[in-house]
């Protein structure tokens, strides 16, 4: 049951990029972020609270920012820039500089064997979103803005953990709150600059909904949830889970069978994860930090 919250999230976000290429199939990819939150928000604001809001407390302000219109801002555009492929790919090594980030300025120890497991979970990470095409076409702009991208979830992540309520009902609605307020320029300039064409069809409307709700009101909440039960070291490794869970949904939907290489990486995150979290349940038995 500890890993309930973090195994639903991890689904949640999993299927969120096959359910967002939908999206901005039809509209504009920071449009489709704010409209994402925009209804997490209001989901979250008429669901019952224990506490009185406080909107003005720096780390949900920065939580906010980092965590969600960083985080969107940076992908989105890197998609402009550079394929899906090394977007998906940079993006998945957020762990790996989590943990350099922890080490530094949390002054947590992490052991030889962790790093480790982190580059076996990168490197079948690397095998899932490659699946064959044994090829990177580096594009320097668009490969900062996704690395842009890992670290704003780094910073998110750091600023989640100076929370004491961080997975409350509240603390998620204040920290949308601020991704929506700061996500309001970056919108603005998008509409200015692309005057992009808004279609909203049934298909948008449904994975608004299932990205808003689900993946942001309630995925947001579970993760946070993750972190205060199994550590922020341990739920953000399981970013190197999501693409896997997005490749097998595709060759579901597709009615394709799993490939060789597929299922090697699959393999080589779960043992690099393993490697991980033994490691890090000794880390915290022994108060090695």
């Amino acid at each position: 049951m500890r890993y309930l919250p973090l195994t639903l999230v991890v689904l949640f976000w999993g299927l969120s990029f096959i359910s967002t290429s939908v999206v901005v199939k039809e509209i504009s990819p920071l449009f489709a972020a704010f409209m994402r939150f925009l209804i997490a928000l209001l989901v979250l604001f008429i669901v019952p609270k224990k506490r009185k809001i406080d909107l003005f407390n720096i780390h949900k302000i920065l939580a906010g920012f980092w965590g969600i219109t960083m985080y969107f801002v940076a992908e989105n555009f890197s998609l402009k820039f550079t394929t899906p492929t090394n977007a998906a790919m940079i993006v998945s090594t957020a762990p790996i500089w989590y943990i350099l980030f922890t080490q530094i300025v949390h002054k947590k120890k992490t052991h030889i064997f962790q790093y480790i497991g982190s580059t076996i979970a990168i490197v079948g990470v690397g095998l899932v979103i490659l699946n064959g095409r044994l090829y990177l076409n580096v594009n320097p702009i668009g490969d900062l803005l996704a690395f842009g991208a890992a670290l704003s979830w780094v910073f998110y992540t750091h600023h989640i953990v100076k929370l004491s309520d961080h997975s409350s009902i509240t603390a998620v609605f204040e920290i949308t709150f601020w991704g929506v307020v700061t996500l309001i320029p970056f919108t603005f300039v998008e509409y200015a600059y692309f005057t992009p064409k808004i279609i909203f069809s049934i298909n948008v409307v449904f994975g608004l909904l299932y990205l808003g709700i689900l993946c942001s009101a309630v995925g947001y909440i579970l993760w946070n949830k993750s972190i205060e039960i199994l550590g922020d070291r341990t739920t953000t490794n399981a970013v190197y889970i999501i693409p896997i869970v997005t490749a097998i949904f595709e060759n579901i939907l597709f009615k394709r069978w799993p490939t060789f290489l597929l299922v090697s990486g699959i393999i080589l995150v779960v043992t690099g994860l393993y490697i991980f979290e033994k490691f890090e349940e000794r880390r915290e038995k022994y108060g090695k930090e």
